[in-house]
């Protein structure tokens, strides 16, 4: 026989109230349908769990472990149907999320905050410091649920959402003859040895157009995937850096940051697999654009 969690659930309000009529009104039936189920439980386990009398009822040893048993089962089967109802609001359950470059500063944490406020129980799992192309393959492979990227993005499998754009800014060495100007151009860097992301990074795609249509062809010193390492390069001295404005959020001795008048903008997106149906991605998602919006009017103030 297989023990139905109505059954138990009847069984354990009999044992705990120790009579059948406060046990009815408990679960709000009739006392003779309780005690037909009390009876087929006890019939179909070949076994009395109850001693009854005209005035109570008390339990026999089998009642005992039943009770005790019980309880832990109809507590445990509870919880997961709030658990199983969370996930599929999309209100909880395993969440795998990648960030590009200089957002892993800045934007990441404050995600990982809010999100922890806003999503009981979500297990939230981040990378940072990723390229374009490392992320939309990492999606695509199902690593990643979520990736807030720059477009253009590879991959047809996958959609987005433009949330931001942002500037692109000059990262200096503090005793960088460029450092003494306010505001510069591109025109500014000619002859700079500099140091940048990969070829392949969307922000060294972008910086290389605007460059061509100054007629400049910079030499780069190093290419470094990460942006810490990049401004770490900054501060050393090596040469000046083209990075994103979120960059700014990670100060490091010996570097200061410039505007540049002609600048491009960088699109900044939010993209999920556009097969994946899950109700928490889709949540996430809009999570993510409200974050990052008010990440961005925090900055205009």
């Amino acid at each position: 026989m297989t023990i139905d969690a109505r059954q138990l659930r009847y069984f354990v309000a009999v044992a705990e109230e120790r009579h059948f009529g406060r046990a009815a009104q408990r679960l709000l039936i009739a006392q003779p349908p309780l005690s037909h189920q009390i009876r087929l439980l006890e019939k179909g386990l070949g076994t009395e769990l109850l001693t009854r009398t005209t005035r109570k009822v008390d339990l026999r040893p089998a009642g005992e472990l039943l009770l005790e048993r019980g309880r832990r089962i109809l507590g445990e089967l509870e919880s997961l149907e709030v658990e199983v109802k969370r996930v599929g609001e999309g209100l909880q359950g395993p969440l795998r999320v990648g960030f590009t470059g200089s957002t892993t500063y800045g934007m990441m944490p404050r995600v990982v905050r809010e999100a922890s406020r806003t999503f009981d129980g979500l297990a939230l799992k981040v990378s940072g410091e990723m390229l374009t192309p490392q992320l939309a393959e990492e999606l695509m492979q199902q690593r990643l649920d979520v990736a807030v990227l720059r477009p253009p993005i590879p991959g047809i499998e996958i959609s987005h959402r433009v949330v931001a754009q942002e500037r692109i800014v000059a990262a200096l060495p503090s005793d960088s003859r460029l450092s003494e100007q306010y505001e510069l151009s591109f025109d500014d860097f000619a002859g700079e040895l500099m140091v940048g992301y990969p070829e392949n990074s969307t922000i060294s795609q972008a910086i290389a157009a605007r460059l061509l249509d100054h007629d400049l062809r910079p030499r780069y010193a190093h290419r470094v995937t990460e942006t810490s390492a990049l401004l770490s390069l900054v501060a050393a001295g090596i040469g000046p850096a083209l990075v994103p404005e979120s960059a700014m959020s990670l100060n490091l001795g010996g570097t200061v940051y410039r505007e540049i008048t002609d600048a491009p903008v960088a699109q900044l997106a939010i993209a999920w697999r556009t097969n994946d149906q899950s109700r928490l991605v889709e949540r996430f998602v809009d999570f993510l654009e409200n974050v990052i919006r008010d990440m961005r009017r925090d900055s205009i103030r």
